[in-house]
């Protein structure tokens, strides 16, 4: 990750990748296992919306006792202030520890060296605004080495259990993955409520990278197989993210979202890393249509290089209570530019 001080010059990532043109990808579908809804069932679907956004947060690097002052909240306001982008199911790579103190970082600070822990209050706007798909597993989850609060994954552990239990009864409970104190047995899981019925929603974070002291605490790649039963046998909206921290751990990051959607594990695979947009892909999977998106750039974090070549991904889909199948009617993306925290929409463009 590289920070700026002043909206001057995008600066190179590890991906010269900035195309978000769609990319199809046919693969055929045994008739026997597509599950295509019958004509007749139209009027029996529930139709929700998901929208997706990159690297985001909201902190300096290495303030140890992080000051709360509702930036992520203002930012996001100011980005789209009628909410016009977020829909039913809205996911966010959260990429900073979550916090009020730390100890001791990863690194001392250089020019080379980051380190992050948001106050969590600001996760708290963020969660307000509408976002209820936290992904958490990322480099910089184990930015914070000691604090009286736990360890990075631990203390951001701690702090969204607190967040969980003080969560609006009005809003849909969010879902987080990507840290823990101890490794959950089952996919992050809930039914969201949305105009016409409910949608059961499962989620999965990982970091594609770290050592075992590493992902002692955060779901990695290599502990993403004891879920894939599960994700096969759900019955829902299911959403992977994945988070990578170079060329080399996102070319393994593309080959796991692939052949999750390729296996019907999920409907919509994320990927993040690369501070850059790459393209979106339609793959066509035993289910039927899904997506895949192996990064979406940045977004609103004041630490995050200048810029321009970023995307939301906006999208629609249909679920039949009947047969609990997902279908996807609509796929589009919305240019963003960001010079640090501040971001700017564009233009929308349909996909599918």
């Amino acid at each position: 990750m590289l920070a700026v001080s002043a909206c001057t010059a995008v600066r190179p990532s590890f991906s010269n990748t900035n195309n978000s043109d769609l990319i199809q990808v046919f693969e055929p579908i045994p008739p026997q296992l597509s599950q295509k809804p019958a004509s007749g069932q139209a009027a029996s679907s529930i139709s929700f919306s998901f929208s997706a956004f990159g690297d985001a947060g909201w902190a300096n690097s290495h303030v140890s006792r992080p000051v709360y002052r509702a930036g992520f909240k203002r930012a996001y306001n100011s980005f789209d202030s009628k909410l016009q982008l977020i829909g039913d199911i809205n996911y966010i790579n959260w990429e900073t520890s979550v916090g009020n103190i730390c100890s001791a970082f990863w690194a001392p600070p250089s020019r080379s060296t980051y380190a992050f822990i948001t106050p969590p209050q600001e996760l708290s706007d963020a969660l307000s605004i509408g976002f209820n798909l936290v992904g958490l597993a990322n480099n910089h989850s184990f930015d914070c080495l000691r604090s009286p609060e736990g360890n990075g994954p631990l203390q951001t552990a701690a702090h969204i259990t607190n967040l969980l239990k003080h969560s609006s009864s009005s809003q849909n409970p969010p879902l987080f993955s990507g840290v823990f104190s101890a490794a959950p047995s089952t996919p992050s899981a809930g039914d969201f409520k949305v105009d016409g019925g409910s949608i059961p929603v499962f989620f999965l974070s990982a970091y594609v990278g770290g050592d075992s002291q590493h992902c002692r605490n955060i779901l990695c790649d290599s502990g993403l197989a004891r879920y894939k039963k599960q994700m096969a046998a759900a019955k829902g909206f299911r959403v992977l993210a994945l988070h990578s921290w170079d060329a080399a751990s996102h070319a393994k990051l593309k080959t796991i979202l692939s052949a999750w959607l390729r296996e019907g594990l999920v409907d919509a695979a994320i990927g993040s890393g690369p501070h850059v947009a790459e393209s979106v892909s339609i793959v066509k999977t035993p289910h039927g249509n899904r997506v895949l998106a192996t990064s979406l750039g940045n977004f609103i974090h004041p630490s995050l290089s200048d810029q321009v070549n970023n995307i939301a991904l906006l999208s629609r889909w249909r679920f039949y209570p009947s047969s609990e199948t997902i279908e996807l009617d609509s796929l589009k993306s919305a240019k963003v530019s960001c010079c640090s925290e501040i971001c700017t929409s564009g233009a929308i463009k349909t996909l599918f």
